[in-house]
């Protein structure tokens, strides 16, 4: 599947506000406005990025993804959201995305080790996705919402390293 992943910026902002969830889904995933105010006013910390692109399948944006890493480190490398919108669920988008924003973080930050997320229990179509790639409970809980955390580190993160 061939998507692109395009920065958020000026131009295309109203893009990213105007997808949208399943209304089951809503509480999974912040409200695209919201997390481009997470982006904008650093919510991880000064030391981290905080980048937000849009997932495009051709001409056609289809979700976004927010990511806050910090560089300095080796493992606090995260998918903030993901999400794809409700009329393209369903047809591999979501497998894609996260793909593509897993390996746009390995080549923007090369030192990374290990990329995390959290995972809402009650999203069990999205967990089961995570796992499928690899990811692994950390045994730990979001300190902002106590939700599980997901790690994707060691070989599992190896194969998607661009050559």
């Amino acid at each position: 599947m061939d998507i692109i992943l395009r920065p958020v910026d000026r131009n295309n902002w109203r893009t990213m506000v105007r997808l949208q969830l399943k209304p089951e889904q809503t509480a999974f995933v912040s409200p695209p406005a919201w997390s481009l105010a997470r982006c904008y006013v650093r919510c991880f910390g000064d030391q981290f990025e905080h980048l937000p692109h849009l997932i495009y399948s051709g001409e056609e944006a289809i979700g976004y993804s927010t990511i806050a890493c910090n560089p300095g480190s080796h493992h606090d490398y995260w998918i903030d959201d993901i999400m794809i919108d409700a009329r393209h669920q369903g047809q591999g988008y979501g497998r894609a995305a996260v793909t593509a924003t897993i390996r746009m973080i390995l080549s923007r930050y090369p030192r990374c080790l290990g990329v995390q997320l959290t995972c809402f229990r009650a999203n069990h179509i999205a967990a089961r996705l995570y796992l499928s790639l690899g990811f692994v409970e950390t045994g730990r809980q979001d300190e902002e919402f106590g939700e599980p955390t997901y790690r994707l580190s060691g070989s599992k993160l190896d194969v998607l390293r661009l050559p």
